[in-house]
């Protein structure tokens, strides 16, 4: 038995060590480097775990040594630094966009569903009846290719107005709207192989906004999928600068492979001109779907000053590796 627990105490010392050095790590999250970058992904894991193994150790320790003291001490610094990053997504702290009831005649409302479908899923029902059952005004549809083109197509009669652009790596877009789109760009802001659309879309009261979809590439690498190994990923502050020089109001949704935990400056380059929804809300994780120990926001949507949130909601598994997300705003 004794060797047991000697087993087991040895474990802990070491899953802690890991911990420290995997959240001091993570703190050079925009350093570049793409295995620093996928340490800041699984922020509410290290905190839970962190707490455990804090809480196991004490337990275990019987006679305190000077290393006990340096793991305890790192441990709850590791602490401190996750709870940094997952406070905003979390209704401790203030929204940044601001929640409406009701809706004045002034202002016009509309609602979103955005889903990463993932290409390989071809379990296309549940989306389908998703989109009835929500009845958005847009619908924002991440990795088609081809044959999700050609099963989406249903959505035709109820959504008039669309745009599309397909490929066979995972990076093919459509848009679906019941609202005028105007201007409708397909930009490849990064990489070659991954489209992204800014669209001009007309409210029933003459409202417009400049609506940016994007799905850029992950930090992690994937055989014969786009990659920015050795550069930058610059997308999204392309997409910033755009909307600091434009002025109108914006919106800029999509599987962003990115946790952001708040952070919408420093990964479009603005200054307080885009606001995350999630933030005072909630961590709305959607993903992986097909993992509950290993999920992280990764859909996300900014918006600028003008809008209200009405409604944010995770939607339920449509069989790919994403949750959808729907979001009703107010202009």
């Amino acid at each position: 038995m004794k060797k047991l627990i000697r087993i087991f105490s040895i474990a802990c010392y070491l899953i802690a060590v890991l911990l420290i050095i995997f959240t001091v790590l993570s703190i050079f999250r925009n350093a570049g480097i793409r295995y620093l970058k996928m340490l800041d992904f699984p922020r509410i894991q290290m905190f839970i775990i962190i707490i455990i193994n804090l809480f196991i150790l004490w337990i275990l320790i019987k006679k305190w040594r000077w290393y006990d003291y340096l793991i305890t001490i790192g441990l709850i610094a590791g602490l401190i630094i996750n709870a940094v990053f997952l406070i905003n997504y979390t209704r401790i702290v203030p929204v940044k966009v601001q929640g409406i009831n009701k809706v004045k005649p002034s202002e016009e409302r509309f609602s979103l569903l955005m889903a990463n479908v993932k290409m390989s899923n071809n379990r296309t029902q549940p989306l389908i009846d998703l989109v009835e059952n929500e009845k958005p005004d847009l619908v924002l549809v991440m990795e088609v290719d081809e044959w999700w083109n050609k099963k989406l197509e249903i959505l035709d009669e109820e959504y008039p107005y669309s745009k599309q652009a397909l490929n066979e790596l995972a990076y093919g877009m459509v848009l679906y709207s019941k609202l005028p789109l105007k201007n409708v760009e397909i930009d490849y802001l990064n990489n070659k192989n991954v489209p992204s659309f800014e669209s001009i879309i007309s409210l029933p009261g003459k409202k417009e906004f400049v609506f940016h979809s994007v799905h850029p590439v992950p930090p992690t690498y994937f055989k014969n999928l786009p990659d920015n190994a050795g550069q930058e990923e610059k997308a999204l502050k392309k997409i910033g600068k755009q909307i600091q020089e434009d002025k109108r109001p914006a919106i800029v949704a999509g599987d962003l492979n990115d946790v952001v935990w708040s952070y919408v400056d420093n990964l479009t380059g603005t200054q307080n001109i885009l606001y995350d929804v999630r933030i005072g809300r909630g961590f709305f994780n959607s993903f992986n779907a097909n993992n509950f120990l290993m999920r992280w926001p990764l859909d996300h949507v900014f918006v600028t000053k003008e809008f209200r949130l009405k409604q944010l909601k995770r939607l339920p598994k449509i069989g790919s590796d994403h949750f959808p997300v729907f979001v009703e705003l107010v202009l």
